[in-house]
């Protein structure tokens, strides 16, 4: 037995951590997708923006190629490129960054999901083609160095801890659930 993960299981992990934050724009659209509430910092698009670039920069650091032009401009503004519809600004949803109210400054809900999928699907085809000993490997991220599997899974639930917000932000919208309550739950909760 190994405590090691597979690179075919880190890319399952990174494949199967995308429904679950998609399934929580249900109700948003571009009237809505750079809503902020007070206490919540992070909006909609900029959620997607941010997680799809995390995983297309790590993608990179893991071995593949730099984050696809055709998604998000430059970090250094080399080509002088802004947000616009059809990309995302990568100094605009890179850590640490402040996200914007105006719908203008990114692309559209369905373009930020497309670039959202797309950087998904990259990351796990980077970490499926790695050795298993590549895994073990340490990249410098964020100032600090770790295992290449280890933040493969870390994404895993950075990418769940965007969907959190993303159900705070639905709550305070008062859009409707997106998980079921079960039967046994609701049973419970109602007093007798």
């Amino acid at each position: 037995m190994t405590n090691q993960p597979s690179p075919a299981t880190l890319a399952l992990m990174i494949r199967g951590s995308a429904p679950l934050l998609l399934r929580f724009l249900r109700g948003f659209d571009e009237s809505n997708r750079t809503l902020q509430r007070p206490e919540m910092p992070n909006h909609p698009i900029w959620i997607l923006g941010h997680t799809a670039f995390t995983m297309a920069r790590f993608g990179h650091l893991a071995g593949g190629p730099v984050p696809n032009e055709k998604d998000f401009a430059p970090e250094d503004g080399s080509d002088g490129a802004q947000n616009s519809a059809i990309r995302f600004r990568a100094d605009d949803v890179m850590k640490d960054s402040t996200p914007v109210g105006d719908p203008d400054f990114y692309p559209s809900l369905a373009r930020g999901q497309e670039i959202f999928s797309r950087a998904i699907e990259e990351l796990a085809c980077v970490l499926e083609s790695l050795p298993t000993e590549r895994l073990k490997e340490t990249v410098l991220w964020n100032g600090d160095p770790l295992r290449i599997d280890a933040l493969a899974i870390r994404l895993c639930f950075h990418n769940g801890l965007h969907a959190g917000q993303l159900t705070d932000l639905r709550r305070s919208a008062g859009f409707d659930r997106v998980l079921p309550t079960s039967p046994v739950a609701a049973k419970q909760s109602r007093p007798t």
